[in-house]
């Protein structure tokens, strides 16, 4: 069971992503993969914050393998950061491909220490 329920969040979690980068590349930005961005912030966030309520909490450990695992595990990507700063590099646009990398780290570990915080009030007695 517990393979069934990675596999299905992972595939749920990698449309989720297709559709948002889609989105974020026909209407918000046009020269920089915000897509990429917005999940790795998106799911750094929710992957800290499930953490702590599946760790302090008596649900079902399957919960956890379908959302953290299986859906967060393929929501976010560090594949694409990759390819979308060679591409930069390839280009010539230096300052893109450092902006890509560090905006994504950087977000990505506010965002994960945000879910951390909120989680630990939300879900552990005495923050």
């Amino acid at each position: 069971m517990s393979y069934f329920l990675i596999a299905l969040g992972g595939a749920l979690g990698a449309l989720a992503r297709f559709l948002i980068a889609q989105f974020m590349a026909k209407y918000v930005c046009y020269t920089f993969p915000c897509g990429t961005l917005t999940v790795n912030i998106v799911g750094s966030f929710f992957i800290t914050l499930f953490m702590v309520f599946f760790i302090s909490s008596s649900v079902d450990p399957l919960w956890r393998l379908f959302f953290v695992v299986g859906f967060l595990g393929a929501f976010t990507t560090l594949s694409s950061i990759t390819y979308d700063t060679i591409i930069f590099l390839k280009e010539g646009s230096y300052f893109l491909a450092f902006l890509n990398l560090f905006s994504n780290l950087f977000f990505s570990l506010f965002a994960g220490f945000v879910g951390l915080v909120l989680g630990k009030v939300l879900f552990l007695k005495g923050g």
